[in-house]
């Protein structure tokens, strides 16, 4: 096990040591809440979640608007149930995934608008049919899907069309689907672009979810009171979960502009316990506080839900957002369990930890980026390599390949039903044809995609409207993704010259040539 990770390391460029005494083997995150990580901002600020609260007591507001103002309260954090340990000094109010399991019924907080896409998608497939019903579902089950709407097939029994907008304009799903008329069809619009839909096409009726959003959003708009910042900064905790997911968590809980979503410096391991600074876009901070009124618990990316936890707070406004890349670094507390020094012997075994601790005082360590850098499969500066080429169709075939390390049945079967769509196919001399065949095979693999493969499916939704324009295709990924493959690349060089630099000086001190800061003006 050990010369598999060696070797996946250095596929990475991890490939040196700062001291030359014998190490150890160890675990690490044998438990999650053996790995603390506090995020450092630029100015040195440390991520700590030391103000929890559920809600934000009203200010008055400075500047007549029609909307009323809040502000941080320093006082009243709200009572959380206690840890059975303290697992940081930032999250004492917390109470750990792994001390309990939330039942499936605590897990959603009363509030949410809770979909029942099982009965939608059985009531939507009696009237469009099941091919179209389960197409539907796929895209608006998408985050951010390439094109704004779907279009049903011509419907000409009027009941039918009627049974379909009464279905639509239903309360309990309003706020995830609309439709609108155009050209005698229907068009089903995503929740991501319902403020881009004509306002003399939508769908009839005083009670119009569409217009009635339309309206909300232009007040919302104009409303922001004018000396507010636009950006609500504050403190994302989570454990368990992986950042990009805990903020589509988050985005949707809060009900943010999915298209905006929040912010934030860099990615935090899923298996931590980790805390973190991230932004949103004008966004009230009561909205943002019913993420704590939560039973405890994150979506997650986990089929037993409770086993992740997401809190937010000290929250304050900025005129800044918090952008990828802006942080000094993070601050770690780790936990080594199962040390094997290769000896039984514990005057041995403490001797040669000593030895490893004064190694580590004295010549510190080579700050490679870690293997979550790479991702799961280990081959996202590959794709990051692949865009800075300009080739988009590289890019994609690396996303959609399937995995060295092995897939679940499901998805190991999406990517080679899309490995095979050109079998038979001329692609050079038959383009009409390669097109042809990509876009039925990219819905098919669209409804075989589990929801956890959210770049995959952004892709080969793109490509069964577009076939063959896999720029197109790529660019459907989220932003933040997208930033995420480069990054990738860029740490995978930096990895390799610190190799190469301790590999032909054999030391990490200052060396001729290098240069030097004189003045520290951080």
């Amino acid at each position: 096990m050990a010369n598999r990770y060696d070797d996946l390391e250095r596929k990475v460029g991890i490939a040196e040591y700062a001291s030359p005494h014998d190490g150890f083997a160890a675990v690490v995150k044998a438990r999650y809440s053996d790995f603390i990580v506090h995020e450092v901002d630029l100015n040195g600020n440390i991520a700590r979640l030391d103000k929890l609260e559920t809600s934000a007591p009203a200010e008055a507001v400075s500047t007549p608007m029609q909307v009323e103002n809040t502000e941080e309260s320093n006082a009243g954090d709200a009572n959380e149930n206690s840890r059975k340990r303290k697992l940081s000094e930032s999250a004492a109010d917390v109470p750990s995934a792994e001390s309990k399991k939330e039942s499936d019924d605590n897990a959603a907080n009363k509030t949410e608008v809770v979909v029942d896409w099982d009965s939608f998608t059985e009531s939507l497939c009696k009237l469009v049919g099941d091919d179209t019903g389960k197409e539907v579902i796929a895209f608006l089950q998408q985050d951010e899907p390439a094109e704004q709407f779907y279009t049903l097939p011509q419907i000409s029994d009027k009941q039918v069309r009627r049974s379909i907008h009464q279905l639509i304009k239903s309360a309990e799903f309003n706020s995830v689907v609309r439709a609108d008329n155009h050209e005698g069809r229907l068009r089903v619009w995503h929740k991501a672009f319902f403020d881009k839909m004509p306002r003399d096409t939508f769908v009839s009726g005083s009670n119009n979810p569409a217009k009635r959003s339309n309206k909300q959003n232009k007040q919302k708009k104009s409303e922001w009171p004018r000396d507010r910042p636009n950006f609500l900064q504050f403190v994302l905790y989570k454990e368990n979960i992986d950042t990009s997911t805990a903020a589509k968590d988050v985005t949707r809980f809060a009900r943010l502009n999915p298209k905006r979503g929040i912010s934030y410096a860099g990615m935090k391991d899923k298996r931590g316990v980790t805390t973190q600074f991230c932004s949103a876009f004008r966004v009230e901070k009561e909205q943002l506080l019913a993420i704590n009124k939560r039973d405890g618990v994150g979506g997650g990316n986990s089929s037993t839900k409770g086993s992740c936890i997401i809190r937010v707070g000290n929250l304050t406004y900025s005129n800044e957002e918090v952008k990828l890349g802006a942080l000094a670094g993070n601050r770690f507390d780790i936990v080594l369990r199962n040390i094997d020094t290769g000896d039984d012997n514990h005057d041995t075994i403490r001797r040669k930890l000593e030895v490893a601790g004064e190694g580590f005082k004295q010549s510190g360590f080579i700050n490679y980026f870690g293997m979550q850098r790479f991702g799961k499969s280990v081959d996202t500066h590959e794709v990051g390599l692949q865009i800075l080429k300009g080739d988009f169709e590289g890019a994609v075939d690396i996303i959609m390949r399937e995995k060295a390390d092995g897939d679940g049945p499901r998805v190991l079967e999406a990517r080679q039903t899309w490995a095979k769509r050109f079998h038979g196919v001329n692609v050079k001399e038959d383009e009409a044809k390669a097109s042809e065949v990509e876009a039925k095979y990219a819905r098919q693999v669209e409804k075989m995609c589990s929801r956890f493969m959210m770049c995959e499916r952004s892709i080969v939704s793109s490509l069964s409207r577009k076939p063959r324009d896999y720029k197109r295709a790529f660019t459907s990924i989220s932003k933040n993704m997208r930033s995420m493959f480069l990054h990738a690349y860029q740490s995978f060089l930096w990895n390799k010259v610190a190799s190469f630099r301790i590999k032909t000086g054999g030391s990490t001190e200052v060396r001729e040539g290098d240069l030097v800061l004189l003045e520290d003006k951080s």
